[in-house]
């Protein structure tokens, strides 16, 4: 049994996920532990406990893990790596290995947006994704949340219950923090502003997903992704169904995870190779000594 490690290092939150190989070319990797915890200012040290509670979790010890494959903001801080992956790929992998049938993924993070579409065995035809700038991604709603004072579990339900949303138009974080506080004093409610940034998102959202080419099977990935605000928004202005799956914000570290196992595997069946090569040629050798004797 063979154990690979994804870690997914993200600006705000650092994730790891533990997949178990068989080595049996029928049977599927499972998932055997995951674990998830703020990334602090010490991205290494962040990978590393995540990775540690993994292991825990997973009922391991640090010696089984065989292989280790990071992805995320932070995926060249962590040094004690085999292979670092970018979002993109492993975003795209994770999404495929859980709903095979994905043409286009969306996974907005922290920090950015990504639109990601598909080719038809998984890998990347196109992406495209935001500007650097918190006015298109997740933390600019955990920016609105904290003015407005609402905890951030409740802002995607609370928007559902919005009846007059209000988009905010400016797509800078400064300036949009500003329309927040002009919409705080006209008495508009908590809710429509939510749904209002929600809406917003979602506009920004629709555009990377035109650029990198429409499908019909959507796939919203990452943290955001567990906020219904944001699901109904991008439903309503893309007009096709969003998928969530389960676990939406460890997928970039399960396609971490995966694309690690496959190098894993290649490295193993190279050195196999190699060793039957050494062996060949051993073989051949002691046959010439044998001949010379006789």
């Amino acid at each position: 049994m063979r154990f690979v490690a994804g870690i997914d290092s993200g600006s705000g939150f650092t994730k790891s996920i533990i997949v178990a190989d068989s080595g049996s070319s029928i049977d599927t990797p499972v998932v055997v532990g995951l674990s998830i915890t703020r990334t602090g200012v010490n991205m290494e040290e962040s990978a590393r406990r995540a990775l540690d509670d993994a292991i825990t979790a997973a009922g391991l010890r640090a010696k089984d893990i065989n292989y280790i494959a990071s992805t995320g903001f932070g995926r060249y801080s962590i040094s004690f790596r085999d292979i670092q992956i970018t979002e993109i790929t492993s975003g795209s992998r994770g999404a495929y290995h859980l709903m095979p049938q994905t043409d286009l993924v969306l996974d907005i993070g922290s920090q950015s947006t990504r639109a990601i579409s598909l080719k038809n065995d998984g890998k990347v035809r196109s992406f495209k994704t935001n500007d650097k700038c918190a006015a298109g991604s997740g933390s600019f709603i955990q920016r609105a949340a904290k003015y407005l004072e609402v905890p951030i579990e409740e802002v995607g339900d609370m928007a559902l219950r919005a009846t007059n949303p209000q988009p905010i138009s400016s797509v800078c974080a400064v300036l949009a923090e500003s329309e927040i506080i002009n919409l705080v004093s006209t008495g508009l409610s908590v809710e429509d502003i939510l749904r209002g940034i929600y809406d917003s998102l979602a506009d920004r959202a629709s555009l990377l997903l035109k650029r990198a080419g429409l499908g019909q099977r959507l796939v919203f990935i990452g943290g955001v992704a567990k906020q219904n605000g944001m699901v109904k928004a991008l439903e309503d202005r893309l007009k096709v169904p969003v998928i969530v799956p389960p676990g939406c914000e460890y997928v970039c570290a399960l396609g971490a995870a995966l694309l690690g196992l496959k190098r894993l595997q290649a490295s193993t069946t190279i050195t196999r190779k190699g060793m039957k090569v050494k062996e060949a040629a051993l073989h051949q050798v002691r046959e010439t000594q044998t001949r010379e004797f006789i």
